[in-house]
């Protein structure tokens, strides 16, 4: 299907939207929200099943800083960060964990020595305690000008071995690329392995590429997926997509020609859109944004690995102009409008990084917008709008480096993004001020159905995903714990300390619809408070308990 103003919209094998309400906002505690059964345009639905969605964010607290050592976003540079939901144990951690480098060329722009930092943070450490920063080094620049020698992107790191790292390798000098294996050395220089490709055994061409742009990874846990992106190049089509496995086979190059738009009616000649950002939530699913440049895209990587020459069933969907939603020059008073490319903020708000939840709705985050740091849109591509940070002061004119999200039912779930740099200058120091640190808010999104289609009694009295409070509360040494099931799945119920770490797995296993209980025994644990968290598809609750002795 395609629609939009232009166009521009396309969206493949996948449920559309048909209403996206107007903005609530509403204080703690229950509320309601009526839809009318009609759609966009006013008209009645078709009866039947509908999927719903709610999404939201804290827009009145201000944000909680993280950590002052790491900086998460980047504005338009690659992805240097990520943040890592999973165990080694491929269990979801009770506390996630920010991984990455720290931004190279931009250390290495204002002048700092060390170049080439990879770290990991474990998300709820004391924001302020640098030990708790972990840190191994490779050597990028050696005193050599960082635009004609090799620089580095964003790594990814095993996925069943945290102290295992991978990155590309950029030469400069004659736009070439390959990918290197490290071994994490906690405060000492990381250990190369020299039997895993490099350049004797691969080097890819990267014509047109910048060190800002340098070639940044993703993983889905099973492949590595890399972006060589042209950056706006007025003469050269350059955005691929390559992948590999962890065994080091290259296994594809794909070119997304989508990107590539020499008829854009924009004034500065600029061709290629230079794919800056992504992220990829579920396995098969990659979010694609570029810095200046109004696509937004979603692909399918599966159909990928299937069949590389994929054309058609690769695109999930795609925003080109279209919808007023991450869209360049449609201004009235511009001269030239409806242009995709543009490097002018009066024209183009710089998009600065992409993440998507758990429920598929995609969080790109914007500079050169006012106050707004961040726009929303649905699983189809359907833009909701922008939004601001409560505590945001910045202007028109300031970059914000944008973030990721976490949202992997944890009590960390939320936005974490960098702070605003307050003015632009010419030679700005990335590496110091609010950019460099790590802010949270809190957002959730919930997916349910609404039907009219009748509904047996016995399905209306187990409708709701409900979690009890535990019995006896305060209790020593055993309490139940209660809970209703609407759906048949997996269900998980696990138990916390005070500090979100994981203290026990009560139940890890498929459950029928109903209501269920489970008794936890916490004889060998001290009196204190704990916290029991159940999840169920898209359901999850935590509630909190006491311990006493």
């Amino acid at each position: 299907v395609h629609n939009g103003y232009l166009g521009w919209t396309y969206v493949n094998k996948i449920d559309t939207t048909i209403y996206v309400s107007s903005r609530y906002s509403r204080n703690p505690g229950e509320t309601s929200i009526l839809w009318d059964g009609t759609d966009q345009d006013g008209n009645n639905v078709s009866s039947g099943s509908y999927n719903y969605y709610l999404w939201a964010y804290d827009d009145k607290t201000a944000r909680q800083l993280v950590s002052q050592h790491i900086m998460i976003g980047t504005d338009f540079t690659s992805d240097f960060t990520y943040i890592n939901e999973t165990g080694e144990d491929g269990l979801t951690l009770a506390q996630p964990m920010i991984m990455g480098a720290k931004v190279n060329w931009f250390q290495a722009w204002a002048g700092a020595e060390t170049t080439g930092d990879h770290f990991k943070w474990v998300i709820g450490s004391d924001p302020i305690d640098a030990s708790a920063l972990n840190t191994t080094h490779v050597a990028i620049y050696d005193g050599v000008d960082f635009v004609e020698d090799f620089t580095y992107g964003g790594p990814v790191y095993n996925p069943n071995d945290f102290n295992i790292f991978y990155h590309a390798s950029f030469n400069g000098g004659n736009f070439t690329t390959t990918y290197f294996k490290w071994q994490f050395v906690t405060d000492g220089e990381a250990i190369l392995d020299e039997d895993w490709l490099g350049w004797d055994e691969l080097t890819l061409d990267t014509p047109g590429a910048l060190p800002w742009v340098s070639e940044s990874l993703y993983t889905d846990g099973n492949y590595i997926y890399g972006l060589s992106s042209g950056a706006f190049q007025s003469d050269i089509q350059w955005d691929a997509l390559r992948c590999l496995s962890f065994d080091g086979e290259f296994i594809y190059e794909k070119m997304l020609d989508d990107w590539y738009l020499p008829d854009d009616n924009n004034p500065y000649e600029l061709v290629n859109s230079g794919i800056n950002h992504a992220d990829i939530r579920e396995p098969n699913k990659m979010f694609l944004v570029a810095h200046s440049s109004c696509i937004h895209q979603m692909i399918n990587t599966n159909r990928l690995i299937a069949d590389p020459d994929d054309e058609t069933d690769m695109l999930i969907w795609e925003n080109k102009n279209g919808d007023y939603f991450m869209d360049t020059a449609y201004q009235g008073d511009l001269e030239t409008s409806w242009f995709c490319l543009s490097m002018e903020a009066e024209e183009n708000m710089r998009r600065e990084s992409a993440s998507v939840d758990a429920n598929g709705f995609n969080i790109i985050g914007v500079c050169f917008l006012g106050l707004d740091s961040f726009g929303v849109s649905t699983p189809d591509g359907t833009g909701l709008g922008y939004m601001a940070f409560a505590d945001d002061i910045s202007t028109v004119d300031t970059i914000k480096g944008g973030g990721k999200l976490c949202d992997s039912g944890s009590n960390y779930d939320g936005l974490y993004f960098s702070g605003p740099v307050p003015e632009i200058e010419e030679d700005i120091d990335f590496t110091a001020g609010e950019m460099a640190k790590t802010w949270f808010t809190a957002f959730d999104s919930v997916q349910g159905v609404i039907t009219s289609l009748p509904v047996a009694v016995e399905e209306e009295t187990q409708s709701a995903f409900s979690v009890d409070q535990n019995s006896p509360n305060p209790f020593n040494p055993t309490t139940t714990i209660n809970f209703n099931l609407p759906t048949a799945g997996h269900v998980t119920v696990e138990i916390y300390n005070v500090a979100g770490q994981k203290l026990e797995t009560l139940v890890n296993d498929f459950m029928e619809t109903g209501k269920r209980s489970v008794v936890w025994n916490a004889n060998g644990f001290s009196a204190g408070v704990y916290f029991y968290t159940v999840k169920s598809e898209k359901f999850s609750k935590t509630m909190k308990m006491t311990l006493l002795k």
